[in-house]
């Protein structure tokens, strides 16, 4: 098994508690971690090794990736990303040309069950594996990125890529082209370009697979899924959950993370070298006031819960800590 993973050197804990994840959930799998960055420092390559090396039939190799195809690429003011959400796009030629199937994460996932039968989805009349996304009917998206509504709307921070399809059809080539020719078009980024280049290649991986923020409302109402199928799944892919992603601002690793999963990052990031590093603020000045404002809002019940929006994920996480204890 084969998974790539995209980050710099100000996001290696995060890669190293989804990497953490990972292993403990897939121990029986022998899997080969892809690093792929601008720069390692030598350091934070002997930390993630030797996360690596204590498990059996797991090994990471470092890539370091030329940037001068992407350099032009946008990457806005305040956004949650930076140019490395791009390296993706690489892959086909980044990874050995033996390497014909690879996983792909964001490093703001976390992966609590087995992965093989993920990988063994059959991609031979497929270019990609990606899990809808909220806006999957959003025909405003669609349009905006030129093709027709009936392809939907994809969340990019999974993808199970088959590497021959890819090298075969230049996909690579296009991404870059896209970018380049309509940045004012890809408001979000590399997910926008992946839809406007794969649609209709694309096979629809279940939810588990990729469960975002949205999934796990109670109430659902601004999620743009018509399917009933697609919906269906999406609503009940928090109670069966396979690949965590934290979504949105709302990181584990912040003060203000409100997912109801977040605990489950705690809990992973605890068993690895950065287990006493502290959570950070997302904000500053006077959105911070105003956030300790409602935090004890709250604390005195005068303002509801914001977690309480979401559904009651405690059981699934004391399985899943169950399993490792």
């Amino acid at each position: 098994m084969n998974i790539a993973l995209c980050f710099d050197n100000n996001f290696v804990m995060q890669a190293g508690v989804l990497i953490q994840s990972v292993c403990m959930s897939n121990q029986s799998n022998e899997i080969t971690f892809y690093a792929i960055s601008e720069s390692f420092s030598e350091q934070n390559k002997l930390i993630l090794t030797d996360l690596v090396s204590r498990f059996a039939n797991k090994k990471i190799n470092f890539i370091e990736i030329d940037i001068t195809s992407l350099s032009d690429f946008p990457v806005r003011k305040k956004d949650h990303i930076s140019l490395a959400a791009y390296y993706r796009l690489l892959l086909p030629s980044l990874l050995p040309q033996e390497v014909t199937k690879v996983l792909y994460f964001d490093c703001d996932m976390l992966v609590v069950d087995d992965l093989r039968s993920l990988y063994e989805i059959n991609l031979d009349s497929y270019s990609t594996a990606i899990v809808a996304d909220m806006f999957y009917n959003d025909e405003t998206i669609t349009n905006r990125l030129l093709y027709n509504v009936s392809d939907h709307y994809y969340n990019s921070g999974m993808l199970l890529i088959n590497l021959d399809y890819w090298r075969t059809h230049s996909v690579a080539k296009k991404l870059v082209d896209f970018l380049s020719e309509h940045k004012d078009l890809c408001i979000a980024h590399d997910q926008d370009a992946l839809n406007a280049v794969l649609h209709g290649t694309i096979y629809t991986a279940p939810a588990r697979y990729n469960i975002q923020l949205d999934f796990l409302k109670k109430d659902p109402s601004n999620m743009i899924i018509t399917d009933k199928d697609v919906l269906d799944d999406a609503l009940a892919s928090g109670h069966n959950p396979c690949v965590i992603h934290f979504t949105g601002p709302s990181k584990p690793w912040k003060f203000q993370c409100f997912n109801p999963y977040g605990p489950l990052w705690d809990f992973f990031q605890n068993k690895t070298v950065w287990k006493d590093v502290p959570k950070t603020h997302e904000f500053t000045g006077w959105k911070l006031l105003k956030w300790k404002r409602h935090q004890l809002l709250e604390t005195l019940n005068l303002r509801s819960k914001r977690v309480l929006q979401y559904i009651d994920v405690q059981e699934e996480i004391n399985r899943i800590v169950k399993t490792y204890c």
